[in-house]
């Protein structure tokens, strides 16, 4: 199946792959033992000690990595949580650590703020459309969005979403107050005097070379460059006073790859996260979700082997919003934005301005039978919904038709006997038809006895489904499980 990135890179995708070169060369680096990379990830850093980073659920080892940001050598130091880095590593087996051989930042886009709607969460930085959400970190992260003033010189991370702009990771403050102004992206319209030059958010921007810019050797259309301006661009132009080439593979080809994002177009079969197309098929694991799930908006994390034209084959996708909850909604709140907190299942939920509300939450009444989709809050015990539809007979959400059977799903916290602990609630499974990882949307996974399911589940890392018989089974903070399901790992 083709798919359309957006309509200015859909036609610049497979030569924008092909036309890469540099880092991501087939053979790799190789670290001081001797060892050669066979695994690439992509991700923003979600941990970090003196010795290592967590990206994409894997501890790297920084202790014998060269550590680049934007291509000058750096200590290890210098990363911070919220960064998306390109990660080369070695592996021995398939367990989640690995040894860091290269770790390079770039960001997305530096430049002065030139807009701010707090209210959105978002701010304007050279005509990009920059959004943040409960996951963002920031220099300052006591402040947050307050923090970030118009005028003020920021650089950011982050992934392309769904809404045309850039979902930030991470937003730092850039020190000075020099107009200079730096963006990435897609070339066309290559000719001697300059180019268009489209993000992979789908800004683009009109480039023309300054005084001393010289069109670099090895860029052609279809390829990934950095532009550098004297100032913000004016009406999408920017006058370049350097221009490079960049790699535009997330990772090295031919070898495991571990990629994320937001789906910005496609199916379950077929879709982009960031720029980079990911195929399925019936071999592919889905944790977290089926492929069902899988809709524009939704953020997953690809694994499978890079091919050399940059698609990568899936052998897992794992929904990031990993919590899911069915059940009856209750102490339903509104603000006057529309935002909404509410109780289902016990577990504390609030929405923001960027959650999916396929039933606005304006619209529940009290004791809806409700779906939910989210991620757990900075404060580690509420729920930030990143979807909501009702599934009440005659709810707006349609599917469900009545349905009134209870799911907890989320992180095994902690194992006593039958009992696990998810999301602060104890599920008993003495009774529960217990299976591995379902198959398909229409096949369940395979059954498994009780010794095998509770040997399967590592504490802080396994999520597990809890489904109930109907409403009685829940009586808050116990789930009766009638049925129980691995869900893959974080």
């Amino acid at each position: 199946m083709k798919i359309a990135a957006t309509p200015s890179l859909a036609v610049l995708l497979a030569t924008a792959l092909a036309a890469c070169g540099g880092s991501s060369s087939s053979a790799g680096p190789t670290n001081p033992g001797g060892g050669t990379a066979n695994l690439s990830l992509k991700g923003a850093i979600t941990a970090q000690t003196a010795t290592s980073v967590t990206v994409n659920g894997i501890n790297v080892s920084t202790s014998t990595a060269t550590t680049r940001i934007e291509k000058v050598e750096r200590p290890e130091s210098e990363l911070k949580t919220g960064m998306i880095v390109k990660v080369k590593a070695h592996r021995n087996g398939a367990g989640r650590e690995a040894e860091g051989l290269e770790i390079e930042f770039e960001d997305d886009v530096k430049g002065k703020v030139s807009g701010k709607d707090t209210a959105a969460g978002t701010i304007t930085v050279g005509g990009q459309t920059v959004r943040v959400d409960d996951s963002t970190h920031f220099t300052d992260d006591s402040g947050r969005l307050s923090s970030i003033s118009v005028g003020e010189r920021v650089r950011v991370s982050g992934v392309r979403d769904d809404r045309g702009g850039l979902r930030a990771s991470r937003i730092d403050d850039d020190s000075g107050v020099s107009e200079d102004f730096e963006v990435k992206g897609v070339v066309s319209n290559l000719t001697a005097s300059g180019f268009t030059l489209a993000t992979v958010a789908g800004t683009t921007y009109t480039v023309t070379l300054g005084s001393g810019a010289t069109i670099p050797a090895g860029l052609a259309n279809g390829g990934y460059a950095e532009v550098r301006a004297a100032g913000a661009p004016v009406g999408g132009a920017l006058v370049a006073v350097s221009i490079s080439v960049e790699d535009r593979l997330p990772g090295l080809p031919n070898i495991e790859n571990e990629v994320e994002g937001i789906v910005t177009s496609g199916t379950s079969a077929s879709f982009v996260i960031n720029g980079t197309i990911v195929v399925t098929d019936a071999g592919t694991r889905w944790d977290g979700g089926v492929p069902a799930d899988l809709v524009v908006g939704v953020k997953v994390e690809a694994e499978g082997v890079l091919g050399s034209d940059g698609t990568l084959v899936a052998d897992k996708v794992k929904f990031k919003d990993y919590i899911k909850l069915e059940g009856s909604a209750g102490s339903i709140s509104v603000d006057g934005s529309g935002f909404g907190t509410l109780v289902v299942n016990g577990v504390s939920l609030r929405t923001d301005n960027l959650t999916r509300q396929d039933d606005a939450v304006a619209s529940l009444a009290d004791g809806a039978f409700v779906e939910v989709r989210g991620q757990l809050a900075r404060d580690g015990a509420s729920v930030v919904v990143t979807r909501i539809r009702d599934r009440s007979s005659g709810g707006g959400g349609g599917g469900g038709g009545g349905n009134s059977r209870p799911i907890v799903q989320g992180l095994v916290t902690a194992v006593s006997g039958d009992t696990l602990t998810i999301l602060g609630k104890s599920v008993t499974i003495t009774a529960a038809q217990l299976r591995n990882f379902r198959v398909s949307d229409a096949v369940d996974g395979p059954t498994m006895t009780k010794a095998d399911f509770l040997a399967a589940i590592v504490v802080g890392q396994t999520v597990v489904k809890a489904r109930g018989a109907d409403l009685s089974a829940f009586v808050d903070p116990n789930l009766t499980a009638e049925e129980a399901e691995l869900e893959g790992e974080r």
